[in-house]
């Protein structure tokens, strides 16, 4: 597929989520999903992170629904103003809503959030502001106790949409906030404490960033405990890992109370522990993308056991291999072009990936907005092509030296009889084979079938 700098890439589509699931004895679930450390971050963090946690434990205003739609989460309704140079958000909060620790949901708690996440230099780039909704968002206010409005400085059409991102807009209780309910967002602020002070370059304000004090959202789980250890890596640095994360389901969740009491996350050392524990009845659940080699999931996959089972998610990201376009020789764009018709992608597929997996020729999945379209030329396994493309100079010289051929032959053809005439037939023979190759070459530089 064409990348946004005219890279050429060869991808291939899977559903990320291959969960292997053993039949359930109880109320509690143990899963993993990586075989790296991991470690449960707090509402801001950014490195390192986890987003399946956040999503468990912190919500925003909205959600990220099937096939693009936005849908309620915090806020059960929302309307749209829009006016000459930006747009207004009016959402009313969904009433009834608790945070973990019984503090209440409302618009003073949401808006709580938001002075604190986009306070100062939280709002630069290298913080916070990396994505629209910080450098498109004017002000915000509560207009009863069960509604917040926003207003942008322009009309941002993703704007509801990055309202789903489960970072940095999602909401904390105020209790959890260092100094409470009464925190202030610059001298107080919720920011990781390892941030320090940060300033802002346009006006020099200064934000302390003092951390919270408590993990605290209003999600379908708690965090309940967590048993942590430190490694030590090859060059002795020490790194803080999770090794056991547990997460208690809400009693009081609004959208109806999860069917799992306990959630369990355990780290592993190794894919093959992963592996080992999934057989030996162990562990619960293997979930998303590359835990276990490809290789593996299609094996266990294969086992028929009825007491393990194997799910694929659908297609929501692609492995892509990445072509290096400032690099001759793949600065030049014929080179790209045979090298993408020259690799057979189903064959790795199947190779490599346990063959669960559909070759692509672009990067998005269809499924995503504005992304069911069939884009030309398709970049698909076409080795005459890829070999046509790779001698297009050798082509070019055959061309020239076939029209010099020629033009030479029907020179002598007047002096020498039949004996040249026959050499005149062998060199128009290649003359025409040289100008169908030109033709051929012409053709798959355009990206028409050949």
């Amino acid at each position: 597929s064409w990348g946004a700098h005219g890279e050429i890439r060869n991808s291939w589509k899977f559903g990320p989520a291959h969960v292997s699931l053993k039949q359930q004895k109880s109320s509690e679930l143990k899963f993993t999903l990586l075989a790296t450390p991991i470690f449960f971050p707090i509402l801001y963090t950014y490195n390192p992170n986890e987003f399946f946690a956040n999503n468990w434990v912190y919500e925003g205003l909205v959600n990220y629904g099937e096939g693009g739609q936005i849908i309620p989460a915090l806020a059960e309704s929302w309307t749209i103003e829009d006016f000459e140079g930006g747009s207004k958000y009016i959402f009313k909060l969904r009433e009834g809503v608790l945070f973990h620790d019984g503090a209440p949901f409302n618009c003073v708690a949401a808006k709580m959030n938001f002075d604190h996440m986009l306070a100062g230099a939280l709002k630069e780039p290298v913080w916070h502001g990396w994505y629209g909704v910080p450098k498109y968002i004017k002000d915000w206010e509560c207009t009863t106790d069960m509604e917040l409005v926003i207003t942008t400085s322009t009309k941002f059409y993703p704007f509801l949409q990055e309202l789903s991102f489960i970072r940095p807009l999602r909401f904390l209780s105020p209790n959890a906030f260092a100094e409470g309910s009464s925190s202030d967002p610059f001298t107080a602020n919720s920011c990781e404490r390892g941030w320090g002070t940060l300033t802002a370059e346009d006006d020099g304000t200064t934000v302390v960033c003092a951390g919270i004090v408590n993990v605290s959202g209003t999600g379908p789980f708690a965090l309940s405990s967590r048993k942590q250890s430190v490694l030590t890596t090859g060059d002795f640095d020490e790194t803080r890992v999770d090794d056991e994360v547990v997460f208690k389901r809400n009693e009081n969740y609004w959208d109806g109370v999860p069917a799992f009491e306990t959630l369990k996350v355990v780290r592993y050392e190794s894919a093959d522990d992963i592996k080992a524990a999934l057989l030996d009845g162990s562990l619960d659940v293997m979930w998303g993308g590359s835990v276990l080699p490809a290789n593996d999931v299609t094996q266990i996959d294969d086992r028929d056991d009825p007491n393990l089972n194997v799910f694929y998610g659908d297609d929501i990201q692609s492995t892509v291999l990445l072509l290096n376009t400032g690099t001759p020789p793949l600065d030049d764009i014929n080179v790209r072009k045979a090298v993408i018709h020259a690799i057979n992608k189903k064959a790795i597929i199947d190779k490599e990936l346990g063959g669960y997996l559909d070759p692509v020729d672009h990067v998005f999945p269809e499924s995503m907005p504005y992304c069911d379209v069939s884009l030309t030329p398709h970049w698909d396994h076409d080795s005459e092509k890829a070999v046509l493309l790779s001698c297009a100079d050798e082509i070019a010289k055959e061309n020239t030296k076939s029209d010099s051929d020629k033009a030479l032959a029907l020179g002598l053809g007047f002096g020498l009889g039949l004996a040249v005439l026959a050499a005149v037939g062998i060199a128009v023979f290649y003359h025409n084979k040289s100008k169908h190759y030109e033709v051929e070459l012409q053709r798959a530089l355009k990206g028409v079938d050949a």
